[in-house]
């Protein structure tokens, strides 16, 4: 018989077929975009006046108690959020916060080289008090030319509304050049709303 041959044959062959599809990943990198925040060169962090705002009706609907009666609300789903600094609008999203403890932002940073940032990054956060958490969010910067050119990390304390529909709290973020040099700081407040699949 004749093995079909998109078909793995036994587990010794699936963990060789895992561990070569992992290694192409390892070989080809993404594109210098795996970053956000504003760029290095950014001017006071407010968001490009060109980008429309996510506030639309229907966008982002309430659900109801998330989590049920009998349990606390929950910070684990999908949100839009929007930070404010200065009065200004700072960065906007769509944030996933994760059961294991992990964060993941998809914002509306430009794609690099545009202004050195992207727009997807990851954070870890950690429960601090009830309905209240505790997110660190580190990302690369990259200059005009696609290099390198540092590091920064988003902070936030957030405290869930009651219903566990939406939150908010405060952010602080930090640029840094690869001297590790601060370079540019921001600090603000931010407001979310539970994204619902209904």
């Amino acid at each position: 018989m004749t093995q079909e041959p998109w078909k793995v044959g036994t587990s010794k062959e699936f963990v060789i077929l895992a561990v070569a599809v992992l290694g192409c990943y390892a070989l080809f990198p993404a594109g210098a975009t795996a970053s956000c925040g504003p760029a290095a060169n950014a001017r006071a962090g407010v968001l490009s006046p060109a980008l429309p705002s996510l506030q639309k009706p229907g966008l982002v609907q309430r659900a109801a108690a998330s989590t049920g009666a009998s349990r606390p609300a929950s910070i684990v789903g999908l949100w839009h959020v929007l930070l404010v600094s200065d009065g200004q609008p700072f960065d906007e999203g769509f944030d996933a916060w994760h059961s294991d403890g992990t964060e993941t932002l998809n914002d509306t940073s430009p794609p690099q080289p545009a202004n050195g940032a992207g727009t997807v990054c990851l954070g870890v956060y950690k429960k601090i008090g009830p309905g209240t958490y505790k997110l660190k969010h580190p990302f690369w910067s990259f200059d005009a030319n696609a290099n390198l050119a540092g590091r920064g990390v988003l902070a936030e304390i957030v405290t869930l509304d009651a219903g566990g529909n939406s939150y908010h709290g405060s952010f602080t973020l930090e640029l840094f050049d690869l001297s590790g040099n601060l370079i540019f700081e921001a600090t603000g407040d931010l407001t979310a709303e539970r994204i619902t699949p209904d």
